[in-house]
């Protein structure tokens, strides 16, 4: 999915010989940075650790910080909370990047990495020296074109993110969209909670951010289509509540809570609010269906940190004809930290488990089964296998020492080229 190799291959043996723990996730949110690093325990991840700090080093809803402020509180949070191991991989919202997909002629993996390239330069118009631009194989088609998922990034963006999590303790080693950690997160509960295995390979997903909901269709265990629908989702009265497990606040007042400014009117009747992304998902589902010979996902599950308004899922559900559910990622871990709440962790849980095993069988029967309002066929007549590659960015990390006694210069994992 959106993968990038490392550079030196002696720097990257030196981060596999130091992978002493899962990797410690960081979601950079766009009002907090969430920290989170799990273990593996059957059919639930355990919590290891996990923090969530306010503010942000990208604009947003919440307190802009800068990279050295940031970097500081990180730094402290990680050394003070239980953190274990040097490797950091993170998440960036949906916002920062510009995807789209193309349909391009079949061809091996080096020319499709060329092409892609020189198609999101002409399509974005964006430098591509100064961009990380990757690409996801979505499968073939009738024609014997492949159908492609450009992604690309600021590599300004790249190095910032990576700057503020590396230390002389910790080394950036991977970034992620936000939306595909959701995915994974996703996938792992379906996998792992649905009687019939066919649901967690077939559904739709719709990743709610502030201002980015991330439309993403699982088809046969792959990703076939993406596509990222701007719009105002933030929820109503918001607030960022910083917990630790500790009961400490981090960086904050006595409260340990900003709000932010909302109209009370609005509180009442949302529904409205959801009709433009419900009319835009059924045009995507229309598109889909027609491109793929009657394909219809059978379910639409809404996460991600905006996804909070109920009639959000019954206005998706009413326009677009087909079970719509907000997802629980918290039910995949055992003994939360009080500030592990809500659908704004799942990029955090999807990047912490990236490394570890598939949840085993816990089959959880739904409390209500809604009945779909239109007749969908099932396909089933589809002949060229989907594939895909790694939904990351690498980074090249430097080699540092492994206490924090010995002197040693500061490290900045740079941003890893297209």
């Amino acid at each position: 999915m959106f993968g990038l190799p490392m550079f030196n291959k002696g720097r990257g043996g030196w981060m596999q010989r130091n992978r002493s723990a899962a990797p410690i996730a960081a979601d950079f949110g766009r009002s907090s940075m969430r920290l989170l690093q799990l273990a593996s325990a059957g059919t639930e991840y355990k919590c290891t650790a996990a923090a969530e700090i306010a503010g942000s080093i990208f604009e947003g809803n919440g307190l802009r910080l800068d990279s050295a402020a940031m970097t500081q509180r990180i730094h402290e949070t990680i050394v003070g909370l239980g953190f274990s191991g040097q490797r950091v991989t993170a998440t960036l919202p949906a916002e920062l990047f510009q995807t789209d997909i193309a349909r391009l002629p079949a061809m091996t993996d080096q020319e499709l990495t060329e092409s892609v390239r020189f198609e999101a330069i002409d399509r974005f118009g964006i430098d591509g020296d100064s961009s990380v631009i990757g690409h996801i194989r979505l499968g073939g088609t009738a024609g014997g074109s492949n159908e492609v998922l450009m992604m690309a990034i600021p590599r300004q963006t790249v190095n910032a993110a990576s700057a503020v999590v590396s230390s002389n303790d910790t080394s950036a080693f991977r970034i992620e969209h936000a939306a595909l950690a959701a995915l994974r997160t996703i996938t792992r509960q379906r996998t792992s909670e649905c009687a019939d295995p066919a649901e967690s390979r077939d559904f739709a997903m719709l990743h709610l951010e502030d201002r980015i909901a991330t439309l993403v269709l699982l088809r046969d265990g792959a990703l076939s289509f993406m596509r990222a629908i701007r719009g105002d989702w933030a929820p109503i009265g918001m607030t960022i509540h910083r917990r630790t497990h500790a009961g400490r606040m981090l960086h904050g007042s006595e409260t340990g809570a900003i709000s932010m400014g909302s109209d009370g009117a609005d509180d009442q009747g949302t529904a409205w609010r959801w009709c433009a992304l419900a009319e835009e998902t059924l045009r995507c589902l229309r598109h889909v269906e027609h491109s793929a010979g009657g394909w219809y996902p059978k379910e639409i599950v809404l996460t991600g940190p905006a996804a909070t308004d109920p009639q959000a899922a019954a206005t998706i559900e009413s326009v677009c004809g087909v079970r719509a559910s907000l997802a629980m990622p918290i039910r995949m871990i055992r003994d939360p930290e009080a500030c592990v709440h809500g659908n704004a962790w799942v990029a955090a849980i999807g990047a912490a488990c990236s490394e570890l095993p598939v949840l085993l069988r816990n089959v959880r029967t739904p409390t209500e089964i809604v009945t779909q309002r239109s007749n969908r066929t099932a396909f089933g007549g589809r002949t060229t296998p989907r594939t895909s590659t790694s939904a990351t960015i690498t980074l090249e990390p430097e080699p540092k020492l492994l206490t924090r006694h010995e002197s040693s210069s500061r490290t900045t994992a740079a941003g890893a080229a297209a």
